[in-house]
């Protein structure tokens, strides 16, 4: 099974310029956190290395989550690495999240069909 990158990959293979996909509500800015069964108990936002990736996953959510059916979300670009870093800044980050997990491609597909 393939497994999201870990800390020390994402921090040695990319950079303060590597560009990532995140979801977002239109209407609040909220971040979309997923939980993930490698971190029960957690609500991490999920970084995708391309909006194909991060769209493929809206379109599951939207699938399976009545709730969100009527909400915009929508795929936005972001810095990875300064965005992780504000989520591992603590309580007081804009993403309000509690963790993340940057998906490699090859995950994405086992994670959407897990």
């Amino acid at each position: 099974m393939t497994e999201p990158y870990s800390l020390e990959t994402i921090l040695a293979e990319f950079s303060e310029d590597t560009d990532a996909w995140v979801l977002q509500e239109k209407g609040s800015g909220l971040y979309v956190t997923i939980p993930h069964p490698k971190y029960p108990g957690r609500n991490p936002i999920h970084f995708f290395l391309s909006k194909s990736d991060a769209q493929d996953l809206l379109v599951e959510l939207m699938d399976v989550n009545a709730r969100l059916k009527d909400r915009e979300i929508y795929p936005v670009m972001v810095k990875l690495i300064p965005a992780i870093k504000g989520i591992a800044a603590g309580s007081n980050n804009p993403w309000k999240a509690d963790g993340f997990v940057v998906h490699s491609p090859n995950e994405v597909f086992e994670f959407l069909r897990g």
